[in-house]
């Protein structure tokens, strides 16, 4: 069947836009969701292992995120940002983590968590568009491509298993570059207040008659296409009404898990309930924004992180309460640090090498790669002492079991 373009025509379930048709189905018709009823049918955990990525947008400060409290250098380069040895969570004699990352200090105790540090990649720039490119599709050097190092693994778990969902984007408008595959588009979802279908009567009768609305807008629609089009576009819309109501079950059943009020907070809770539920998707991608702290940074990056820290320990202990830990990695990157020195705005500006945080019940936990030698910096700069594609590597192939994206093969601390 040919891709061709479609009319952006919506439907409503309960009263929440799921999708553009016109984009559904074109996702569809590039294969990415082929005989999907399958998704409504996927009943029961399998037992897959799972990869959860966590973007956090703007070049995250690091240095204030797992904190060298050992090191004078870092106090003298930053008066005011500094975070006070008695303040940070001590992981041991050198370092710590941020004073609002409490719940994460604990999971780094049970050994649920692992930090790399000084992660980054050749060719650095301090470009926000650039940088992200690179970490999306695992390509320093060459030109943005259009297939991301995720989309590359939604690929290969299409081809695998037809008719799944492979991957999904939580939280956002759009999907990012990282989740575009060649035949896999993955879509992008809300948080769980997305898929809360009706339950009376009334509102069920009502979403039946939005359905047959599609479906006749559809046919009417049909010139220049074939009987098999027409039937796969109504396919289309019937699967993303049962794939809304399958996770309009899940979430309805588990609603009572205690995660913050947040917008991170909603979109793991979302995650956390269909990996509870056996949803059957293996990939999820979620972003936090703001990190891009050049200014006012202390209360700025204080929010961002006591986000992070209550979104993903209640995700964490979520899985840990369901005994699927051991079945989930999750991955928590941003594109860049941030340089050592504070600026005259009481923030920071963009750098190079940054932590990467890593949680799961799988992991070697722990501390791996070089820590940071603030007396021995590039330009100012954190050195990246650890190329990220190493680690995309492992996650690649000894995690998801699939073949690596990325051409080039680079050495990196074994996390999994």
């Amino acid at each position: 069947m040919s891709s061709t373009s479609f009319p952006r025509r919506s439907f409503l379930v309960g009263g929440v836009r799921l999708s553009a048709i016109g984009a559904a189905a074109s996702s569809l018709a590039n294969g990415a969701f082929a005989h999907a009823s399958r998704i409504a049918r996927n009943t029961e955990p399998g037992g897959e292992r799972i990869l959860v990525v966590i973007q956090l947008t703007g070049g995250n400060d690091g240095l204030n995120t797992v904190i060298p409290h050992s090191q004078d250098a870092y106090y003298r380069a930053r008066p005011t940002l500094g975070q006070k040895p008695n303040a940070v969570h001590q992981l041991d004699e050198h370092v710590g983590l941020h004073p609002k990352l409490g719940g994460l200090a604990e999971l780094y105790r049970d050994g649920q968590m692992a930090i790399v540090h000084g992660v980054g990649h050749p060719n650095s720039n301090r470009s926000h568009f650039r940088s992200m490119e690179i970490w999306h599709t695992a390509e320093p050097f060459r030109p943005v491509g259009r297939v991301g190092w995720l989309g590359n693994l939604a690929d290969q778990l299409l081809a695998e298993a037809p008719g799944t969902l492979p991957a999904l984007s939580v939280g956002g408008r759009e999907s990012v570059l990282s989740m575009r595959g060649t035949t896999a588009t993955p879509p992008t979802v809300p948080d769980d207040r997305g898929f809360r279908l009706a339950r009376t009567s009334e509102q069920i009768s009502a979403e039946r008659a939005r359905l047959s609305a599609t479906e006749r807008d559809l046919q009417g629609s049909s010139k220049g296409r074939t009987a098999d089009q027409l039937a796969f576009l109504r396919m289309t819309a019937r699967t993303a009404y049962d794939a809304a109501e399958r996770m309009s079950k899940i979430t309805s059943a588990d609603a009572k898990i205690a995660y913050p009020d947040t917008p991170l907070g909603k979109e793991l809770r979302l995650v956390g309930q269909l990996i509870r539920g056996g949803f059957g998707t293996r990939i999820y991608h979620v972003s936090l924004g703001g990190f891009d702290t050049h200014a006012s940074q202390a209360s700025v990056h204080g929010a961002r992180m006591e986000q992070l820290n209550g979104a993903l320990t209640a995700f964490q202990r979520n899985l840990m309460e369901a005994g699927c830990s051991e079945q989930v990695t999750t991955f928590v990157f941003s594109e860049f640090g941030r340089r050592v020195e504070e600026n005259g705005s009481r923030g920071t500006d963009h750098g190079r090498g940054n932590p990467v945080l890593l949680l799961g019940g799988s992991l070697r936990a722990g501390q791996h790669g070089t820590r940071p030698d603030l007396t021995d910096l590039v330009q100012g700069d954190i050195p990246s002492t650890t190329d990220f594609r190493g680690l995309y590597r492992q996650l690649e192939a000894d995690w998801m079991g699939l073949e690596p994206f990325a051409s080039e093969k680079v050495d990196a601390p074994k996390i999994v």
